[in-house]
């Protein structure tokens, strides 16, 4: 049986680098000897298990598995795969979905299991998690408050957790990127493209490699920073959901911690302030303007499946007395050159892929019944998934038995402190209260959110279905009504260009890909410029 196996490790750490090739050993010899076929090991390095779509080796495994290339995933434990229940169920039970048999190999020598024993497992992983958390959150607090500085600042050395020495040569660029945008009123993209020809590499490492890779983000990041002026700022930000890391907040100025550290300065104030209100106003000026994210039909619509940057549209005017040509490209390799971005030059006409689009969406709507089939089986086929466990359970049945449990634990204390039992009788007899209690809360709690997914589910599927049913591409429709049907066009390369429709935002599985080609037929020049729909 054709097999993969699964690593990760949550640092870049070195140690953490001995352990992921120490698990790459493990799992050639491990597969070897159970008569499978280890077609490749996939592994993520300083990945952390609560965050899915930023591990692109798991996403490499998932697409993988789609595609039937193997039939035995191999993982370590399931706290290697994710800490997050709803994460673990949907993925798990696209897995067993498409014939591939989960095998965890802390479970004595290794066991494909059970989904209940799974979800189970899932759970568990996520309540430790959990408190994981709560500790580490509790930690942060304390250095935040002692004025910790961060690992990564360009422009210093970090000797210590709260100590800061300047670099000499990366504090000369600091001071070059704020007279560059000062004096001399560069922009920030122009500034990083200067520092990617100038060859400055960047503070972090790229695959354990010198990073040259500046961008707009990160230079605007240095011109905002006041540590440059000798002011550490933690407490900006906070988490409403530690767990998931969702939900950012910005915490009110009142609640910050402010370490005034006049040994990090490199700017002085005045060219600070300055640096702020040159921001300021340009940023008032960009709100005048219609915003990019909407203002043509495919704006932040068509990704780099390569570097995962947006696409940027072009127009140029080639001769008076016709319309101008349009055409889109990624902004990352447009902007900073080859170098930047690892996919081939593809440039898309506009009109082209209107065309394409418009005969993609007739194909479907003249075959809905089976558009709408397969959706429905997608949909259907994870309802059931979820269901599969908690089917035949009666809710009111498992919280009545649930007030018992807890009664009868109550009684036993009672008896115990009365001195009526002594407190090993008490404990002996709650073992097995404890432990039922304990399976009937996991069912209960499976079968909440069962129920809430489920829900979720038909009625992200109903809005799709209604939605595309009065969708008329060959219209004259806006950016905001095109988001309402398509995710996203990722383009993977001139022959693969995929189209994943907005069924539902955060249910994996749901927003599948239907390639452009299978419908319509994509000719290309030499350039790789998409010319016409046939």
């Amino acid at each position: 049986m054709d097999a993969v196996a699964y690593i990760r490790v949550s640092t870049n750490k070195e140690e953490q680098e001995l352990s992921l090739e120490n698990q790459r050993e493990f799992f050639e010899k491990y597969v070897g000897n159970r008569n499978d076929t280890l077609i490749r090991i996939y592994s993520d390095k300083g990945k952390s298990a609560t965050k899915m779509k930023n591990r692109k080796d798991l996403q490499r495994l998932l697409s993988a598995a789609r595609r039937g290339e193997f039939q035995r995933l191999y993982v370590k434990d399931i706290s290697r795969l994710f800490r997050n229940t709803l994460d673990f169920i949907t993925v798990s039970r696209e897995l067993a979905n498409l014939g591939v048999q989960l095998h965890l190999v802390n479970m004595g020598e290794g066991k494909d299991i059970d989904m209940f024993t799974l979800n189970l497992m899932a759970m568990i992983a996520e309540n430790e998690s959990q408190k994981i958390s709560e500790r580490t959150k509790f930690g942060k607090q304390f250095s935040k408050e002692r004025g910790i500085v961060p690992n990564f600042v360009f422009g210093y050395d970090r000797t210590d957790k709260y100590t800061l020495v300047p670099n000499p040569e990366e504090s000369r660029w600091v001071q070059k990127i704020f007279d560059l945008y000062t004096e001399e009123e560069w922009g920030m993209a122009k500034i990083a493209k200067f520092l990617y020809e100038s060859h400055v590499k960047t503070k972090k490492l790229k695959d354990g490699q010198p990073n040259y890779n500046w961008s707009q983000i990160s230079v605007g990041r240095i011109l905002t920073n006041p540590i440059y002026i000798g002011t550490v700022i933690n407490g900006k930000e906070s988490m409403k959901d530690i767990f998931t890391r969702r939900n950012r907040q910005k915490n009110p100025k009142e609640e910050w911690y402010v370490s005034e550290r006049p040994e990090f300065r490199i700017i002085s104030d005045e060219q600070f302030e300055k640096a702020q209100q040159i921001k300021e106003k340009n940023a008032k000026q960009y709100c005048q303007r219609e915003k990019r994210s909407n203002k043509h039909l495919f704006s932040n619509l068509i990704k780099c499946n390569s570097c995962g940057f947006s696409y940027r549209r072009y127009q140029k005017q080639y001769s008076p007395n016709r319309p101008p040509k349009v055409w889109w490209t990624c902004s990352k390799r447009s902007s900073y050159g080859s170098g930047r971005c690892d996919s081939e030059y593809i440039r898309i006409d506009e009109d082209w892929l209107k065309s394409a689009l418009n005969t993609l969406f007739k194909s479907l709507l003249d075959d809905r019944e089976s558009f709408f089939t397969l959706v429905e089986t997608r949909c259907n086929s994870i309802i059931k998934e979820y269901i599969r466990n908690t089917s035949g359970i009666m809710l009111e049945e498992v919280e009545n038995r649930l007030d018992e449990l807890k009664q009868e634990r109550e009684r036993l204390k009672t008896l115990a402190v009365k001195a009526l039992i002594t407190m090993d009788e008490a404990e002996h007899d709650m073992i097995p209260i404890n432990e039922e209690i304990e399976k009937l809360s996991f069912r209960l709690n499976e079968t909440n959110k069962t129920r809430e997914i489920t829900q979720k589910i038909k009625a992200s599927i109903q809005a799709f279905l209604n939605t595309f049913s009065a969708f008329d591409f060959s219209g004259n429709i806006t950016n905001e009504e095109l988001k309402k049907v398509v995710k996203e066009i990722r383009v993977v390369s001139k022959n693969e260009i995929y189209v994943y429709f907005n069924i539902a935002e955060d249910i994996e599985g749901l927003n599948f890909p239907i390639n452009i080609s299978d419908v319509v037929e994509i000719d290309t020049d030499s350039n790789n410029r998409a010319q016409r729909c046939t």
